[in-house]
């Protein structure tokens, strides 16, 4: 079978499920799109619902405001008319004031003084009074002017605790011009429906069906339930889905009618579009594996040419195809040749790699052995630097012991003791330093400081020592102020500063500098001494790692000086950086800390 029939056979075979898959969307989206168009069927009539009761808690809020006001209260009606002309919105709106026996008072339709209706309404003002609450009539026929109207009736105390009705008298039209939206689609319908299932207001044939009975059965549903929505014909005979919902202050029905086409509409153009859609793709994948099906055929047939003449050991011509697969395979069948002579290429590289690897091995070898080497070094060199203090303070001892009566010497003796305990706590706490270092104990006590301060602290403390004895410490500080630990930092400059005291020849000088640079405070420490080499500089912070000794010392320490220094600097957020032309021509050491914003105020 050629590869256009298989093609050909497996575009419906993949479309099949996904032509299911779409029949099963198509009806999700049918559903989807009806339910939406219904959900705003009950939004629209739950608004226009909220309108209705706009309206009514606006008049009943004006004749409350009314009823209250001081001239009806001292009986200055004239006033109380002129004050109940601003609710009018004639010819739709006016208002009355009712007294006790129901007669007019004023109405606001008239001037102030004319001649009244002789119309009376004593139950409604007892009725309204009664009931001590608002009352909203339904659709009625007015006694004078005979067109329909309904009223909003509010009871009011006058002078002497008579009771008053002020009434809200509404046309009919008022409604359909109050309530109706214009972004309603123009086959809805919506009514407004009072408690006897006449109607108020409604969008079409408003002047023939105003008054009249709404449909029974929507007036049934609307009695057994407070909103819901039902399907029947409206009185034009349109079956509309008809959703109802009641005003909360009038009791009246609302509703909002929408022809069952009208709803199925938007759900059937969605459905429309997609089948549309899946047609043309299915008609677009049969073309596709035709079309490709004839690309497949050529690109295969070429390969198979390029073989046969790789076969005959003939070059292969290799033609480009819109199909990077095939382009692949004839790359491949071209480089075939290739593969075999890279194979050799690939021993040889093997056997490089090889003697990578053991070089590699031997030099991670004579590293360990080195660093095995630096603490087997510094193991003996520790056993020296306690050795010498201790042996000094053991002969100060032995003189302390004989008990002689040579005062000056037993001085001396002390002070030795003292000078080589001093030292014996130096070579603790630097090992102990370490030690917490290692264990990430070190806990800075970090405060505002003149690094400049700092520096000449240190450099006063060392120059009456005597470390400092046959030597020149010039500073050159700028005051700078870094946020730090007073104590680690003097720990760091008393390293640095010692180390080149160290390392100087005996006269030597040591420069100690102090400045800014952006947004560092920078400590530069400076000696022309033994210097280092190219090849220690890189590892000068490493701890046990030490330059040759200095000419003037039998010793030059553990080699854990420059590794605390390094560790406590980045505690601070900070850095160092050592640096040196080469042996016996000296070396410079270079403290950067983040500088602390502004010159705080001096601490006591």
């Amino acid at each position: 079978m050629r590869i256009r029939t298989h093609l050909v056979l497996m575009a419906p075979a993949i479309l099949l499920p996904v032509v299911l898959a779409a029949g099963l969307a198509l009806e999700k989206i049918r559903a989807g799109e009806r339910e939406m168009a219904l959900r705003g069927l009950r939004e629209t009539v739950r608004a226009t619902a909220l309108i209705v009761d706009r309206e009514a808690q606006g008049t009943l809020s004006a004749l409350k405001v009314l009823g209250n006001s001081t001239n009806f209260a001292s009986g200055d009606f004239g006033a109380l008319h002129a004050q109940a002309m601003v609710l009018n919105q004639l010819p739709d709106v006016w208002t009355v004031l009712l007294d006790p026996q129901g007669k007019q008072m004023f109405n606001t339709r008239i001037a102030y003084g004319s001649l009244l209706p002789d119309a009376v309404q004593p139950e409604l003002v007892k009725q309204v009074h009664a009931a001590q609450k608002p009352l909203i009539t339904d659709l009625q026929i007015g006694s004078q002017s005979g067109q329909l109207r309904l009223t909003i009736n509010v009871p009011v105390l006058g002078a002497g605790a008579r009771p008053y009705v002020l009434t809200q008298a509404f046309a009919a039209s008022y409604w359909r011009k109050a309530v109706f939206q214009a972004e309603i689609p123009p086959d809805w319908i919506v009514a407004v429906i009072d408690r006897q299932g006449h109607f108020i207001a409604r969008s079409h044939m408003t002047d023939q069906l105003l008054g009249k009975p709404a449909r029974p059965e929507l007036v049934a549903a609307a009695a057994q339930a407070f909103d819901g929505l039902i399907e029947h014909p409206t009185v034009e005979g349109v079956l509309s889905f008809d959703a109802f919902t009641h005003s909360s202050l009038t009791g009246w029905t609302v509703a909002v009618a929408a022809p069952v086409s009208s709803i199925n509409a938007a759900a059937n153009r969605a459905i429309q579009l997609a089948s549309i859609g899946l047609l043309l793709a299915v008609v677009a994948a049969f073309l596709s594996a035709a079309i490709f099906g004839r690309r497949f055929i050529r690109a295969i047939e070429s390969v198979g040419a390029n073989a046969v003449s790789m076969g005959r050991g003939e070059s292969p011509h290799v033609e480009l195809t819109a199909i990077d697969e095939v382009n692949l395979l004839n790359r491949h069948l071209l480089e075939a040749d290739k593969l075999l002579r890279g194979e050799r290429e690939s021993r040889r590289a093997a056997e490089a790699e090889r003697e990578r690897l053991l070089h590699n091995e031997t030099q991670a070898r004579e590293t360990a052995q080195a660093q095995n080497t630096a603490k087997d070094q510094f193991l003996a060199m520790l056993g020296h630097e306690l050795r010498n203090p201790l042996a000094a303070i053991e002969g100060a001892t032995g003189m302390l012991r004989m008990g002689s009566i040579d005062q000056q010497r037993d001085l001396r003796a002390v002070k030795i003791i003292q000078r080589q305990n001093r030292h014996l706590s130096h070579i603790v706490n630097d090992l102990l330093d370490a030690s917490r270092l290692l264990a990430g104990k070190i806990v800075l006590d970090r405060r505002p400081l003149d690094l400049a301060e700092c520096v000449n602290h240190c450099v006063d403390a060392l120059r009456v020592s005597e470390r400092a004895q046959g030597y020149r410490i010039e500073v050159q500080a700028r005051e700078v102020w870094v946020e730090g630990d007073a104590v680690r930092i003097e720990q760091i400059l008393n390293n640095l500063i010692t180390n080149a005291l160290k390392f100087s020849a005996l006269g030597g000088k040591v420069e100690v500098a102090v400045h800014t640079d952006g947004s560092d405070a920078v400590v530069c420490v400076r000696d022309w001494g033994a210097g280092m080499s190219a090849e220690l500089l890189p590892h000068i912070f490493e701890p046990f790692v030490q330059g040759p000794s200095p000419v003037n010392r039998t010793q030059s320490g553990m080699g854990i000086g420059l590794a605390l220094v390094q560790q406590l600097v980045a505690l601070h957020g900070g850095s160092v950086e050592a640096a040196s032309p080469g042996p016996d021509r000296g070396s410079s050491f270079t403290l950067r800390f983040p500088r602390y914003p502004g010159t705080p105020s001096p601490v006591s």
